[in-house]
């Protein structure tokens, strides 16, 4: 095999959606249950209920035996008020510790005793494994685009088991958090490989296929934690936290489930064993290996003949003559780095954008889902209604992503995203007493959930489409890196709210219009072939970027010509 044959070609040739490629994609797809699971988990084994302090007796606090008081219990703090004085003692601490209205290992909160003045530590911990996350991003991508997508998968995936294993039983807060950050970082290099590795086994035509099955199987993983953790609801959260881990047990025999990118085996000249790989997939899907890797080259030949303005146009009729007629024009690998992307302006600038939108995206996202308990009506069903409304996300993907374009549509979502919590929360404003207005916002949160569930999904896709082969996967990696300092932010959002209501709804509106805005000036890029030098990018950015580009009838053109 030469090593410049085009894969999306190879792909087509080997029928699309044949059984090698199902196969592939579905443990790819698989991969996100538990991903998305351990991720948000922290809803449930982190729940905060309502307390407020065990009862203490006031003959311990300078009291009078003989005085009549009353004693006042709040969340964190004692009042005694004695009547025959006339005056009253405020502890502002629970020296006998605190009564839960849940019993006490429902959570590591309540075990732990991480309420009041302790309260910050929850967010810290789930703070930590979005920072893992970000560390994450910025290492194991660089090694998948090195040593590629199915080592760090695998290596990423089991790593994952062993460390929420360990957490079922650490005793102490500090190694609780320590496990956390370490997690963050598995998940996301086992994440981010699985992403690329869906996106890479489908041609062009296809790539928003690949995104909506991989946010279908993400959300079907939080669908399944909202039932998990109401059954294991009367049981300590440890062994909420044990049937989690076990999800990824099959993470041990993984290696022998699935094949390495053929994208990334040719981009890095290793043709013997992306041999193998065209190989098996026909062999999967009952194809000829010869008559496959023919249709590729004489497809090849004749777009190269077309692009010539007085060439022949070089197509055979005899495979053989084919294969004999067709001279490599480059076999050249090229690296490059997060330097490149620095070097040029424009490709700063789009990159610059891309990653404000990443911030937005986890900020609201992860936001939204950690602030659940706080909505109105119970916590279970909301929850799993956030969780739901995802399938609409991916339903809308499916609809509009190569109708109007990746660019539109991640628009229209971030738009209805601002909206709907704006208005959400200036609902619950005026809410006061009333049970419908309290319905009501919540609903307008779930429209906010399926505005930035899509868009989160979308720019994805998105983001894998703005950069060549080899600075693909790290593109994934820098712009996850950058996300996490929206999701770093997130987990306070819960204590925000305790103290400014309305202060995440206006954050999270005004951040996801800002980036509405802000997508105007990317170019789109459904129909396009994924570009494989940084060469072929700085070109393609100077004639698509900017606002005029938007619906254009130049990319129109463009798109009708590269799907007919």
């Amino acid at each position: 095999m030469e090593q410049n044959l085009d894969v999306d070609e190879i792909w087509r040739a080997l029928r699309p959606w044949g059984r090698y490629q199902i196969r592939q994609m579905s443990i790819m797809l698989v991969a996100n249950l538990p991903s998305s699971i351990h991720l948000l988990a922290v809803v449930f084994i982190g729940y905060r209920p309502q307390f407020q302090c065990a009862e203490i007796s006031p003959t311990n606090h300078n009291s009078s035996i003989n005085s009549t008081y009353d004693v006042t219990y709040d969340e964190c703090s004692v009042t005694m008020s004695y009547n025959q004085s006339n005056s009253s003692q405020t502890i502002t601490s629970c020296p006998n510790g605190y009564v839960y209205n849940a019993h006490d290992d429902i959570s590591f909160v309540t075990e732990w005793g991480l309420v009041c003045g302790e309260s910050i530590k929850v967010d810290i911990s789930q703070s930590l494994m979005i920072v893992g996350q970000g560390v994450g991003g910025l290492l194991c991508t660089g090694l998948s685009d090195k040593f590629g997508r199915k080592t760090v998968h695998i290596s990423s995936h089991i790593l994952l088991f062993v460390l929420c294993l360990v957490t079922a039983f650490i005793p102490s807060y500090i190694g609780f958090a320590v496990l956390r950050l370490f997690t963050g970082m598995a998940v996301e290099g086992f994440l981010l490989s699985s992403v690329t590795l869906c996106v890479e086994t489908v041609p062009m035509e296809y790539r928003f296929l690949a995104e909506v099955a991989g946010i279908t199987a993400w959300t079907t993983g939080l669908v399944m934690l909202t039932p998990l953790a109401y059954i294991m609801k009367a049981f300590s959260w440890r062994y909420l936290q044990l049937l989690l881990a076990l999800l990824s047990v099959y993470s041990l025999v993984e290696y022998w489930l699935f094949d390495e990118s053929l994208r990334w085996l040719m981009a890095n000249g290793r043709l013997d064993e992306a041999e193998k790989v065209v190989r098996k997939a026909s062999k999967m899907n009952k194809l000829s290996f010869d008559k496959v890797i023919s249709i590729v080259k004489a497809k090849m030949t004749e777009m190269e003949a077309l692009d010539k303005e007085n060439g022949p146009i070089l197509v055979a009729s005899e495979p053989d003559a084919v294969i004999k007629n067709y001279i490599p024009k480059n076999t050249e690998v090229k690296k490059y780095s997060m330097i490149d992307i620095l070097r040029d302006r424009l490709i700063l600038v789009n990159s610059t954008i891309i990653w404000f939108v990443w911030v937005t995206n986890s900020l609201t996202y992860t936001g939204l889902n950690l602030i659940t308990p706080t909505l109105y009506g119970n916590r279970f069903v909301n929850f799993f209604l956030l969780c739901a409304i995802e399938y609409f996300s991916a339903l809308t993907e499916f609809l509009l992503l190569n109708r109007i374009g990746r660019k539109k549509t991640l628009i229209m979502l971030m738009g209805i995203a601002g909206g709907s919590l704006l208005i959400s929360t200036l609902i619950s404003s005026l809410q006061g007493e009333s049970s419908a207005l309290g319905y009501l916002a919540t609903f307008f949160v779930l429209m906010g959930k399926y505005g930035i569930t899509g868009a989160f999904s979308s720019v994805f896709l998105f983001t894998s489409e703005l950069y060549p082969t080899n600075l693909r996967n790290s593109g994934y990696g820098y712009a996850s890196a950058f996300a996490r300092s929206g999701g770093v932010l997130a987990p306070f959002a819960y204590t925000f709210h305790s103290y400014v209501a309305w202060g995440p709804g206006v954050v999270f509106s005004i951040m996801c219009f800002l980036s509405a805005i802000m997508i105007f000036h990317l170019p789109e890029t459904r129909g396009r072939e994924l570009p494989t030098s940084i060469e072929e990018l700085k070109m393609w950015y100077k004639e698509h970027s900017g606002i005029q580009t938007l619906g254009s009838k130049q990319n129109k053109d463009f798109v009708e010509t590269k799907m007919n």
